[in-house]
């Protein structure tokens, strides 16, 4: 998330350590911008530039930004801009962090679309888990084509390899082979990946909505599972799912550095 820092140059050092410490604490991708507006003549339009580019602002020690012409001309900046102005201090931060971390997960925007109406509530709750379902089929069929292309690859290299198709002089058409395998698990790595966000992105949906019915059953499977907290009741099945992508890439390696080294004995090509 791009945040964009308003501070005094004094204050530059410790408003980044702070920054950064609670990226890494409350587990949130952070890419604050700090400007030093006495370096560079043109620094306001680059501010503007930054700040409405930025999705919120932070202000770093706020006394000590209002003795500062420049600080203050950044705060009415964003509050034109219409930024959500966020205060740090070197003490305590518990109420920005949770707003950083309610902000980074767009909790309100998600909140906002759902309406007090729940007459249609039931007609989108099966819609989403119909939606749900279809998605884990795709998954399914994804999963089916990678194996079956990369598998095809390997009978094929592998029928080259025994016919004596691949020598000193053609020995490229494995690296070749080789190439398009690993590009494909790597693709394969990253659906499996996208498959397993948006899956969850639309359980959130489904666990929203069932608050405004009678029962709340994904709700409760989500719990008796330990809601994921708890590994010897439910490992990911996603995080399981991406290591088969990379046991195929290291097959792909291991065979041929194997091919490889066989060929050169071969043709005694030492």
């Amino acid at each position: 998330m791009k945040i964009f820092v308003i501070h005094r140059f004094e204050d530059n050092k410790k408003a980044r350590e702070l920054i950064k410490e609670l990226s890494r604490n409350a587990k949130i991708n952070l890419q604050p911008v700090f400007l030093d507006s006495y370096r560079n003549g043109s620094w306001k339009a680059k501010a503007i530039d930054e700040i409405y580019n930025s999705e919120i602002v932070v202000v770093y020690n706020l006394q000590h930004c209002k003795e500062s012409p420049n600080a203050l001309w950044e705060l009415n900046k964003a509050e034109e801009a219409k930024k959500e102005i966020i205060e740090l201090s070197e003490k305590n931060n518990d109420e920005a962090i949770s707003r950083l971390i309610t902000v980074y997960n767009m909790k309100d925007e998600f909140e906002d679309c759902f309406s007090s109406n729940t007459d249609n509530t039931m007609e989108l709750y099966k819609l989403m888990v119909q939606s749900s379902e279809q998605l884990i089929q795709r998954r399914q069929a994804t999963n089916a084509f990678f194996i079956t292309v990369i598998g095809s690859l390997l009978a094929v290299a592998g029928l080259f390899a025994s016919t004596g198709t691949l020598n000193g002089d053609s020995i490229f058409i494995l690296y070749g082979f080789a190439g398009v395998g690993i590009l494909l698990c790597n693709s394969w790595k990253n659906l499996i990946e996208n498959y397993g966000k948006l899956n969850k992105a639309k359980f959130d949906v489904i666990l929203r909505l069932e608050k405004a019915l009678g029962a709340q059953i994904y709700s409760a499977e989500w719990i008796a599972l330990g809601k994921g907290m708890r590994k010897e009741k439910y490992k990911s099945f996603t995080a399981t799912e991406k290591n088969v992508p990379f046991l195929f890439m290291l097959l792909i390696i291991v065979l041929t550095i194997a091919i490889t080294i066989w060929i050169i004995y071969k043709n005694d090509l030492f």
